[in-house]
């Protein structure tokens, strides 16, 4: 099996494309499921990864709501596979010549998560892996990265994948060979930096390559040194976490320091394939301005994800850009203070910029005075297309019940909700019924420790089977356990 170090590309006009490579599709969703139903599901180049101390697939992927949201996820996949209407699809090469224009994005040496297109003899085109396709080849070539790596006075582990760079005064000649052997097969997954100089040149020209053009999915820096052309000690990185994955972004400082900021921008401006960038507020305080000058350079992340947005001038940072390519914004771990929710408030009813906005808040907005307020703000905030929610503790016929009835047959804005620690009654059942049939704006809905009766849940199964709803789940646990 091949599992490609890309995590995925985002597929315009996907019911077009699902019906031209719908014959490829078939037998790969067999798989899929075959794998899914077999239990955990082991990704056979990443099993030896460390990952937060685990040398298997990150936790919440073996989690059964991680398990259910895949197989759903499949199920509707097949269903339209099974919808497509007209004559069995080609397996012919043409059509593999045309999926690079079904793409979003692409990377810039043309390759699918590090796939090559191969012609066969009879004309026919082929995506392959080129350690399997030409394993001598492949290991010939991995064998000279390799070596030259060590060279520069970096260490490999050829079962984990992980690169080691320790005290090394990184040269032009070391960033032209990692820019050279990255794109063309050597299959980095974790590269660690520690205690280490740059030229801001040549560490921009790195962080070019490792983002955009090579397999690396984790990028860990720790006391790097970079300075400017005169070789002077511009800014440090003290320590940062970066993880690539599909079309995400996730940088994390552990902490407030002067470098965070410049190492940001770098990677931002370098940046030309991930659209979701995801920080922590707590690396950013006391530097809100520098942040804000970095997220204004942006020109390809369209979703910000914020944890732990605990400070009003941090919220200001983000909802006062001048130039905002912004239309996705996820708030965690921040709500339940109260000086936050003036200018949150504020935000939601002047703010024009954000289309979506998800507010799965661990809390859920149990509050029934913050909820009642919210709600009532986002019906008068009409911008706001797409909503996530995460409502705790709704009873029958209180006032948070009747003001998210309201909200959900009324209005449109509700896409995702989470329920949890409630006794959900046919009233509200009815008007998520109305919000996913009727207004068809509800597609996503689960429950978390929450009473509902066995005819309701046999309804909402109903909307899940006729696709109204993409996403239904029944959870005994809390959402948070």
């Amino acid at each position: 099996m091949h599992v490609a170090p890309r995590g995925g590309y985002s597929v315009k006009n996907s019911k077009q494309f699902i019906q031209r490579y719908e014959s490829y599709l078939k037998p790969t969703l067999k798989i899929a499921q075959l794998l899914l139903s077999a239990g955990n599901l082991v990704i056979p180049q990443l099993e030896n990864v460390p990952i937060a101390n685990n040398n298997t697939v990150p936790l919440e992927t073996n989690t059964p709501e991680y398990r259910q949201d895949m197989e759903q996820r499949l199920k509707f996949v097949d269903i339209l596979v099974n919808h497509i209407d007209g004559k069995q699809t080609s397996r012919r090469g043409e059509n593999l010549r045309e999926i690079l224009t079904y793409l979003e994005l692409i990377d810039n040496e043309q390759s699918l998560g590090n796939l090559d297109p191969v012609t066969t003899d009879d004309g026919h085109v082929r995506w392959v892996c080129p350690e399997h396709y030409d394993e001598i080849s492949f290991n010939d070539n991995m064998s000279s990265y390799i070596n030259d790596f060590k060279v520069m006075g970096g260490k490999f582990d050829k079962n984990t994948k992980e690169a080691v760079v320790i005290g090394v005064n990184v040269t032009e000649r070391n960033i032209n060979m990692l820019c050279n052997a990255l794109p063309k097969g050597f299959n980095i997954v974790k590269l660690n930096l520690q205690d280490c100089s740059f030229y801001e040149g040549y560490l921009e020209t790195l962080l070019d390559t490792i983002i955009n053009r090579s397999s690396i999915r984790y990028l860990n820096m720790t006391t790097i040194r970079v300075r400017n052309y005169v070789g002077m000690v511009k800014y440090t990185c003290k320590y940062m976490i970066t993880e690539f994955n599909n079309q995400s972004l996730k940088v994390r400082f552990n902490g407030t320091y002067n470098g965070n900021t410049s190492i940001l921008g770098l990677i931002l401006l370098r940046n030309k394939i991930h659209r979701t960038l995801n920080i922590s507020a707590c690396d950013f305080l006391g530097h809100e301005y520098d942040l804000q000058q970095c997220l204004q350079t942006n020109g390809v992340v369209t979703e910000l994800i914020v944890q732990y947005f605990t400070n009003i001038a941090i919220l200001n940072t983000i909802l006062n850009l001048r130039t905002n390519v912004l239309h996705r914004l996820k708030l965690d771990l921040g709500l339940w203070i109260s000086s936050i929710l003036p200018p949150f408030w504020e935000m939601l009813t002047k703010n024009t910029t954000f289309v979506e906005i998800d507010l799965m808040d661990h809390i859920g907005f149990k509050e029934e005075t913050f909820a009642i307020k919210l709600l009532d703000i986002l019906r008068e905030s009409k911008p706001k297309e797409y909503l996530s929610l995460h409502v705790k503790d709704i009873q029958p016929s209180s006032k948070k019940e009747t003001y998210l009835i309201k909200s959900l047959t009324d209005y449109s804005f509700i896409s995702r909700l989470c329920i949890s620690e409630s006794v959900v009654s046919r009233k509200l059942i009815d008007a998520l019924c109305i919000a996913s049939k009727v207004n068809d704006t509800l597609t996503y809905m689960n429950f978390y420790d929450s009473q509902v009766n066995d005819e309701d849940k046999a309804q909402l199964h109903s909307l899940y089977e006729t696709g109204n709803l993409l996403q239904l789940g029944f959870y005994e646990q809390s959402r948070w356990d």
